[in-house]
């Protein structure tokens, strides 16, 4: 059984063919134990990736009786990207049985269903939740927006990678931009299937 990604109301059918392209390639070059699949309402950005949150840092210039600001959080091991729970549309999670994968529900979702603290995410650490998984994040609503986003986590016994590929529909769905990757490396996944 090949795993896809059906078509939402507010899904460009044209993109959701690449988002299927993508999961197929990352999944026949690695064949990791488990498979995440989460769509994000509407686009989202580079900037996604390897965040982890907002946390209070020292200020030296004196602001308020804490003297501290928020800033942007980026852990040295990677944590799940901390999207809202109202912007976690769905969260499909698939496991390896045999040379498929099998629809199966995980007992912790990568994304919880309450609001939470970003010092809460600090601590979920990617690489404790599996030792051999794929999670995609995509960006639902391109119909309306006419770009798509896709972000994937690898984690791989001791190795975690991590990327980030921007597509626009301008004269059918093409790759915009990538961060963690080449584009020729998109490329060869969208053909590997």
């Amino acid at each position: 059984m090949k795993t896809q990604v059906a078509a939402g109301e507010t899904d460009d059918p044209g993109f959701v063919v690449v988002l299927n392209s993508l999961i197929q390639g990352l999944i026949s070059k690695r064949a990791p134990e488990e498979l995440w699949i989460i769509q994000i309402d509407n686009w989202f950005d580079h900037k996604w990736l390897g965040f982890s949150g907002m946390g209070a840092v020292a200020s030296n210039i004196p602001i308020d009786r804490y003297d501290t600001v928020k800033a942007e959080s980026y852990q040295e091991k990677l944590t799940f990207p901390p999207f809202t729970p109202n912007r976690v549309v769905n969260q499909f999670s698939y496991v390896l049985v045999g040379n498929d994968y099998t629809e199966s529900p995980l007992p912790v979702l990568p994304h919880s269903t309450a609001r939470k603290r970003s010092e809460t995410n600090i601590r979920r650490r990617v690489e404790d939740f599996s030792r051999s998984a794929c999670y995609v994040w995509y960006s639902a609503n391109t119909l309306a927006n006419g770009r798509g986003s896709v972000m994937v986590y690898n984690v791989a016994s001791d190795r975690l990678d991590r990327w980030f590929a921007a597509f626009s529909r301008e004269q059918g769905w093409k790759l915009h931009a990538t961060k963690g990757v080449s584009q020729y490396d998109i490329k060869q996944l969208l053909e590997s299937r």
